[in-house]
């Protein structure tokens, strides 16, 4: 059995909290090595990856002893390669963070619902395309990259717990990073510019000027690979003492924390809601046969429901309880709905608890 753990960076997978020694969620129709988001036998309407492409159409923020762990890695020679690269644009480059040029988090951000998974702009400076599609820093992947499913088991109830995670995991690397870019320079500081605002080197794809590298770099201007790998050793000689009180300095990681514990206990121990409602947000279009093909939490996992399951959502009304509604569909129309079912439904989000 796999726990959630061991699915995290090795680096400082050590240092996080009891929840994390629970079972791993599995997502078995997230399928990265046979993309499912590059089936072209999706319904017309449907959005579609390229597979060249996939899901990797983002720019990752990595923390600095992620990058420096990508450097000490002796298997990671590609990886490597890419990340000198990115080091030695000076774009991005920072003492607590690899981060993505500010000019691709505004195209992204313009162009995720048109363009993400089918723009080559878009794509990820780490991403291989030999074998089907391959990412050269796997192992060290920050937040996003370990937290994101293009479709979820458990429906709107999994996107919830990934989302947790990946909050958590996220306060983690900032938490890690600040902490190790202060032990190695004290003086180190960060860009000041406000976000998804452009300098003129931001806009022309040039590295910032000499004196502004300079005000975050100060000495180590010139030696960021020593740098990157100094916060990999401090990270890595970080106790679970150490860290707890790293955390309890900040103000959100108890909360955090404990919202990864409530999200998974969501999808390992599901319960239906008192009453239940069709989603009003639900969009829905007809499928060839008379099936309705629905979303919900996410354009990118559609369902398909049957005629006869699309007309019995109109009968959940938000004057009776959920135990009322069944029993008068089983008394009137001699139906039984099963429990599966509605915690399917509801997971999916196609029925929810309605307005209080």
């Amino acid at each position: 059995m796999t726990t959630i753990r061991e699915t995290l960076p090795e680096a400082h997978r050590r240092l996080f909290p009891a929840v994390y020694d629970r079972p791993n969620v599995e997502e078995r129709r997230a399928t990265c090595s046979d993309c499912a988001m590059c089936s072209r036998s999706e319904a017309p309407g449907t959005i579609a990856f390229q597979p060249n492409l996939k899901c990797c159409t983002y720019h990752p923020t990595l923390p600095n002893f992620l990058a420096g762990a990508v450097l000490a890695d002796p298997d990671m020679a590609e990886g490597q390669r890419r990340m000198r690269a990115r080091i030695a644009s000076r774009i991005g480059i920072t003492p607590q963070w690899v981060a993505p040029p500010r000019k691709h988090r505004v195209l992204l951000d313009a162009a995720r619902t048109t363009s993400f998974g089918r723009s080559k702009v878009l794509l990820c400076p780490y991403f291989v395309e030999e074998g089907g599609g391959l990412c050269s820093i796997w192992r060290h992947r920050e937040a996003v990259c370990s937290t994101f499913f293009c479709k979820h088991d458990a429906g709107a109830a999994g996107h919830a717990f990934w989302t947790a995670h990946k909050r958590f995991t996220a306060h983690v690397e900032v938490v890690l990073a600040r902490h190790a870019a202060r032990a190695v320079f004290p003086g180190a500081a960060e860009p000041d510019f406000p976000r998804m605002k452009l300098t003129l080197e931001d806009l022309e794809d040039r590295a910032p000027s000499e004196i502004d590298y300079a005000a975050c770099w100060g000495e180590w201007a010139g030696r960021e690979e020593d740098f990157y790998l100094r916060t990999f050793d401090v990270v890595r000689s970080v106790t679970r003492d150490e860290m707890d009180r790293l955390l309890a300095e900040e103000p959100r990681s108890e909360e955090l924390a404990r919202d990864v514990a409530t999200k998974l206990d969501a999808i390992t121990a599901p319960r239906l809601a008192e009453r239940l409602v069709p989603n009003p947000n639900l969009v829905a279009r007809p499928l060839p046969g008379g099936a309705m093909g629905v979303t919900t939490y996410s354009a990118y996992d559609p369902m398909s429901l049957t005629p006869e399951l699309w007309a019995v959502l109109g009968e959940f009304k938000p004057e009776e309880t959920l135990a009322e509604t069944r029993a008068r569909l089983d008394r009137d129309n001699d139906l039984v709905i099963a429990d599966d079912l509605l915690l399917v439904l509801q997971n999916h989000a196609i029925l929810v608890p309605p307005p209080a």
